[in-house]
Formats: structure tokens, sequence, C-alpha cells
């Protein structure tokens, strides 16, 4: 959205970190003329790039209660959820992924009685629009409640359904969701850094199987890989770009986590990583900002290589083999080279339901009601088979890498070069197909830099166009209209009997074309 002049001030008023603060209104507290930084530890100074959320009059300064939720959860209404059909989604939550409720209440009963360490302590925070209110309400009846702390970042406050207004630079749409999530960060970072320890965020079409997050957050192998929460962590699924083993990102789709140290370390670089970009790819970006940092994403797949955190739906990692969709824009991104069930971890932490029919918040509560006993008089059937997936079913071409798409269109005597270039003001790749002789090949294996590349595509570009000029001379260069054909124009001028004055302007015109080829 397009910052107000309320909004705008913002900058110069501020807002205050108060742990005793949480859940309370300070639209009203806004004399101080700069931005503040937070007190109580090292904190770092968001000036200028920190926005302060509005309340449901407009005013800045609105602090969320984020606990809301949790305390007070709604009852999940079972009402019109169709569990069936036994398809994919029902025999993979059902044969392979469970919420592992008793490990869950064990670690609970540890802590009542003293002899556990305290849970970890999960922020959950998603973003969507106003419109979206089906699925929030959704989230909150399934899983929002089972997080610590919990908010919608919005396009408005309403605080019945726990969603906050949080502005931020641009426009509000899709290919600006890097400003909303580099606002919200802000805003978490803000208000509820002292109060939890690690920060979940995905977009409405996410589920979050929140027991299972836990146990996870809380395993050996996490608290080891943390150091106690002293290392900064980036948890979520691998992803490569464009099928780039070197160009790695978690992707956002089934969300991703950051520890404390993860989180301020993420802030701190806003001010000097993309401040200004508008864009869509949020997690690539953040994964690039904390890498910048000497920060790598954490692999969150178990021993055998199934994925936690899932970018696709229950039935497609089901019914899913990379070895019959080796062109499927997911096999070359996840790399993940597991077939059907085992692709997923059995406590699985979340999925994304994008896409889902008859709807993303009718999916969420019919997964909702599987994994938590609400179908249990299903009866199953044979194992779906898995199945080869259309290409490009998704997103078509575009997550074709270019380099691919090249190889399967060359010749054996051809070779394929790529190179960026800016469209807009995005760079991309393009590869090229190139003659395999051996003077080609000296020049391409001494080519190091990408601006030798530019000029060898240089000297083609001009080797075409001067072809193409060429042709178009031709084409309209003047031919010489010799007696016998002028005699036949003549006569087909009196068959048609066009008119005398026409007749002549044309034979003239032809006259004098002769003259001037002759050089008469």
């Amino acid at each position: 959205m397009i910052l107000s002049d309320t909004s705008r001030t913002l900058q110069q008023q501020g807002a205050h970190h108060d742990n005793n603060g949480i859940g309370t209104d300070k639209s009203k507290d806004t004399t101080n003329t700069e931005m503040t930084t937070v007190s109580n530890h090292d904190h770092v100074n968001l000036t200028g790039i920190f926005f302060p959320a509005l309340d449901e009059n407009g005013n800045p300064g609105y602090v969320h209660n984020a606990t809301t939720l949790h305390n007070n959860p709604p009852v999940f209404n079972t009402s019109g959820i169709q569990c069936g059909p036994n398809d994919a989604t029902m025999q993979l939550l059902t044969q392979r992924v469970y919420v592992d409720l008793a490990a869950d209440e064990r670690a609970n009963k540890l802590v009542l009685e003293g002899e556990g360490k305290p849970r970890a302590k999960i922020y959950c925070h998603i973003y969507t629009t106003q419109k979206q209110g089906p699925r929030i309400q959704s989230i909150r009846e399934t899983w929002g409640h089972r997080c610590d702390g919990f908010h919608v970042a919005s396009t408005i406050t309403d605080r019945s359904i726990d969603s906050v207004n949080i502005p931020h630079e641009g426009e509000e749409e899709y290919q600006n969701m890097w400003q909303k999530v580099r606002a919200m960060w802000s805003y978490v970072y803000v208000n509820y850094y002292d109060s939890y320890d690690w920060f979940h965020i995905g977009g409405d079409d996410m589920y979050v199987l929140v027991e299972n997050l836990r146990l996870y957050l809380e395993s050996e192998e996490i608290v080891t890989a943390s150091n106690g929460g002293e290392q900064p962590l980036l948890l979520g699924q691998l992803f490569y770009q464009h099928g780039n083993r070197s160009a790695t990102y978690v992707t956002g789709g089934g969300g991703y986590t950051l520890n404390k140290a993860a989180l301020k370390m993420l802030v701190a670089s806003f001010p000097n990583c993309a401040p200004h970009d508008v864009t869509s790819i949020e997690d690539v970006l953040v994964t690039q900002c904390l890498q910048k940092e000497g920060i790598e994403p954490y692999r969150t797949t178990d021993e055998t290589g199934a994925e936690r955190y899932n970018h696709v739906s229950p039935e497609m990692d089901f019914n899913y083999d990379p070895e019959k969709n080796p062109l499927f824009w997911y096999s070359y991104f996840s790399g993940n080279k597991n077939i059907g069930p085992e692709r997923v971890v059995k406590r699985a932490v979340s999925f994304h339901l994008k896409g889902s029919k008859p709807s993303v918040e009718n999916m969420m509560r019919r997964v909702h009601a599987i994994l938590y006993g609400h179908c249990a008089n299903v009866t199953l059937g044979p194992p779906v088979p898995t199945k080869q997936w259309r290409d490009g079913k998704f997103l078509g071409r575009y997550w074709k890498p270019p380099l691919l798409q090249c190889e399967l269109n060359a010749k054996e005597d051809e070779v394929c070069i790529c190179y960026m270039v800016k469209r807009g003001k995005k760079e991309v790749q393009v590869c090229k197909k190139h003659s395999n002789n051996p003077s080609h090949q000296m020049q391409l294996e001494g080519n190091k830099g990408g601006s030798n590349k530019k000029r060898v595509y240089s000297r083609r570009r001009k080797t075409t166009a001067l072809r193409l000029k060429q042709r178009r001379l031709a084409s309209r260069r003047p031919t010489y209209v010799t007696p016998v054909l002028m005699l036949s124009i003549i006569s087909h001028l009196t068959a048609t009997k066009i008119h005398l004055k026409a007749s002549s302007k044309i034979m003239n015109s032809l006259i004098d074309r002769n003259a001037c080829l002759l050089g008469i």
C-alpha cells in the first residue's frame, strides 16, 4: 500500500519497547520526535526502517497482545468437514505423518514435575490481506492457538482475529512481499524479542504441526547446532535456485523459523540488504541477508533425506516421484530424490496448501481433522500410486532452468552459453545455442569473465544484424521492366478498363524507373 501522511510521520514519532506493555495500545504516546531504540538489552537501531503498527483508528504505536489466542483458543468447528475421500492426502496423514502428542505431553509433564527444561516458546506470524478472512479463521481454530504467541500481518487491525496493520514501504501487493516481510520482522523484533525463543513465519496457506515443531526445536540436534541459542539458525526446506546447487535458500512455502540470534542478525542487516527492492521473493532475500553475515541455512532433513518443512501439499508429497518427473520444477528446485511418502518425515513440521481444492481453508480444516483424530472412522483403501506430473503444471516454462531448456533443444554440434541480462529491475539468466566448432570451443575455454562472453555475443549480434540489413536492402531493390513486360501491363490496363489518366501515370512511372536504372 502507499503510505499515507499519517504513516509517513511514524518515521519521526517512533515506538518504545517495554516488556510490560505487550498487549497495550500505545497510540496516544506519540510525543517523541525521533525514532527511539529499544532498551533493556543491546538492541539494533531501526531508525527509519521500523514502522509502528496502526490501531483500528489509524493511530500509530499499537502493540498486539500476542498471547490472546493461545490463552483463549476458539472451538474447532467440525461441522461441514468432509474427511474423505480416501485420497493421497488421507493416506499420507494416516499412514505416514502424525502429530506426536504423546511426546509433547511427556515433555509438559516433566516441566510440571520440575525435572525437565522449560519448553521452547514459539512466536508465529503470518502474512495475509483483509480479503482472506476465512483462511485466518481456519488458522485460528486449527494450529494458530498452539503457538505461544501469534498475530496476523494484514491491511487492517482487528483484535477479534489477531490481525495487525503494519505499514511498510511501497504498495500492498504480492510483488512487494519483501517490504512487507521486512516490516513484519522489524515489528516482531521490537515488541516480542525478549519474550520468545523461536519465531516462525509463513503465508495464510501454510499449515503448521506446532507440537512437532516444538519437539524438533527442543531436540538434541537443534540445541547442539544453536550452541544453546548463541549460534544464529535459519530453519526450513532448502531450495536450489533454478537447480543451481551453489545458490541455496530457504523456501517460504512451508514457512521458516529463526532463533533469537538469527532474528537479531537479520534485522541488523536490513539497512544494507536490499533496503528498497520491490520483489516477491522475500524468502530468497532473507536467506541472502543472513548469508552475507556468514549464516547459511541449516539443513532440516532427516538421515534419509525426508523433509520436515514441506513446500507442497500432502497430496503432492505422497504421490510424487522425481524419476517420473525429471523436468518438473519441484524436482530440481528441491533436489529431493525420495519417492512418495518417503519424501516426508513422520513428525513433519509444516505443509503448503496453496491451490488446494475446493479451497485452502477447507483443506486446512480437513488436514487438522485427520491429524487430530476427528476422522477415525474412515476406511482406508489400497495405497495411491505415484504419478507423473505434467511438466510445468503449476508455473510452466518460467521455472525450467534456462541451461536445461537450452540443452534439451540443442543439437549434437551445438553448445549452450549462459549469461546474465537486465530486464527491467531484475537480472535474469539467458542461455543460447552456438556452434560447437573447434575455434569456438577454444574461445569458450579462454573466456573466464562475463565481459568476454558478452563480446562473443556482441560479434554474433553484429553479424546477424548485417545479414538482416542486406536482406532488407535486397528486397527493396528496384526491378528493371522489360519492353515485353511493359506491353503486357498495357494490355492488362486496357482489358480492365482503368482510367486513361491512371494508366498514363503508371506507364510514366515505369518509363522513369527504366531510365533511371539504365542511366539515361
